[in-house]
């Protein structure tokens, strides 16, 4: 591989390959991407694996409770967290 091409030039290298492949390309290069995506790249905060496909569903979400106002701000956090203690 050339060291010097750019993702956007190995993409286009990489759909023209495709384009050329064989049956048994196409399924090692299928099970390639299945296998990366269902790999193990974080825990959330209880400690349960997350697959990168699992990784991206949460970040979106994140960014969603943000986009909706869906939060809580740190003060609210913080006096909320007392509560519990009293319960």
């Amino acid at each position: 591989m050339d060291i010097t091409m750019g993702l956007p030039e190995l993409k286009d290298k990489i759909r023209h390959q495709l384009d050329l492949a064989d049956e048994k390309v196409l399924r090692i290069v299928s099970s390639v991407f299945d296998n990366y995506l269902n790999e193990v790249v974080s825990y959330d905060a209880k400690g349960n694996p997350l697959t990168l496909s699992e990784y991206h569903n949460k970040v979106e979400e994140g960014l969603d409770d943000i986009k909706y106002n869906r939060i809580i701000s740190k003060e609210d956090l913080s006096k909320e967290m007392q509560d519990w203690d009293n319960e």
